[in-house]
């Protein structure tokens, strides 16, 4: 048991750093993309950017992931 939560733990450690290192890709290519910026304003809007993406994401995750709430015949109960 111990072994597979340190593997799981390990394994989200590894996607945040993945994902970490892509956001800062992202940011130098927006840094180049908008080069009619000073180059510190349009990295930070390439960060902006990329953790506006990454929220959104991981909410849709999230959310698709939670358990949906069921009437004992199985319908959905309507808010």
């Amino acid at each position: 048991m111990e072994s597979a939560t340190w593997k799981n733990g390990l394994r989200y450690f590894l996607i945040g750093i993945a994902v970490a290192a892509g956001g800062m890709f992202f940011s130098d290519l927006a840094g180049g993309f908008f080069n009619g910026m000073p180059y510190g304003d349009a990295a930070a809007l390439g960060m902006g950017m990329y953790l506006c993406v990454v929220v959104v994401t991981c909410t849709g995750i999230i959310v698709s992931h939670m358990d949906k709430k069921r009437l004992p015949d199985g319908d959905t109960p309507s808010v």
